[in-house]
Order: C-alpha cells, then sequence, then structure tokens
C-alpha cells in the first residue's frame, strides 16, 4: 500500500456506505471489533472505518502516489464530498507510505512537498493529508522481531 484514504467515524455506518459504492474498497473495519486480528481480547476499534487505495505507487515513489492520488480525487469527486460532509465522518486523511531517506546512505535531512493542486483538491474535500515514513530496511526489522519470538 502506498497511499490511502481513510475514512472513520464513530457512528459511521460502513454497511450502509459501501453497499451502492463504484469505488473498490480497499478495508472496512467497524467499532468494536479487535484491532488486530491476532489478538482478539486486544485493543479494540473505537470508530468505524473504510480505506481506499488512492495509489498503489511503490513508497519511494511520491510523485507517482500523488499524481494517482490526484486522478482519484478528481474522478470522484463529487461522490467523496458526499462522504466526506456525512455528519458521522469525524476522520478523513490521505495517508501517504513513504521511504524514510533519512539515516540511511549518508542522507541528513528529508524534504517531501505536496503540490498545491492536491492541496486544494484535499481541502475542497475536507480530507487532510499525512505522510507515513517506513524504513529503508523494512522488511529485515520485521524478519528480526518475529524470529525473536
Amino acid at each position: 500500500m502506498s497511499c490511502v484514504l481513510r475514512i472513520a467515524g464513530k457512528n459511521l455506518d460502513v454497511d450502509k456506505l459501501t453497499k451502492k459504492l463504484p469505488i473498490k474498497v480497499y478495508h472496512i473495519y467497524k467499532k468494536g471489533d479487535p484491532y488486530f486480528k491476532s489478538k482478539p481480547k486486544g485493543r479494540k476499534q473505537t470508530m468505524s472505518g473504510i480505506n481506499f487505495l488512492t495509489s498503489n505507487a511503490d513508497f519511494d515513489k511520491l510523485d507517482r502516489q500523488i499524481k494517482g492520488t490526484i486522478k482519484f480525487l478528481e474522478k470522484h469527486r463529487l461522490l467523496l464530498k458526499k462522504i466526506t460532509t456525512n455528519e458521522n465522518v469525524e476522520f478523513c486523511t490521505l495517508d501517504f507510505g513513504i521511504n524514510l531517506r533519512m539515516g540511511y546512505n549518508n542522507i541528513a535531512s528529508q524534504s517531501d512537498y505536496f503540490p498545491h493542486k492536491l492541496l486544494k483538491l484535499a481541502g475542497d474535500l475536507q480530507i487532510d493529508i499525512g505522510i507515513s515514513l517506513y524504513p529503508l530496511d523494512l522488511e529485515e526489522q520485521m524478519e528480526k522481531r518475529l524470529s525473536k519470538k
């Protein structure tokens, strides 16, 4: 996954929302469901939500994620406006997953930018923008953690 549109709310009826939805849904969760399926008695979801994949470009291709996301927002603008302005929607954000370059290959700082076209589209739709940073060696780190268990 690279850029995901996340929409959630405590009283959001995701079954009703997705019933006639022409956009492919990436993930659905419901309030009270386990946060992690592997830990059914652990932390529970506090909201119900729906996620859409707006771009599947790799973590090192932010420019492609942005282009794909702009196309997605333009194509589904009217429908997204209805969803994001729903009184039961409390959380709505585009989450761009990108590589953490700082600290690798002698890179001392990292700066990434979003074009005004994306910012305007997201703003008009009442969608926030976030960045999730992932280390370049994420798979190695996860394998080490799993091997320790």
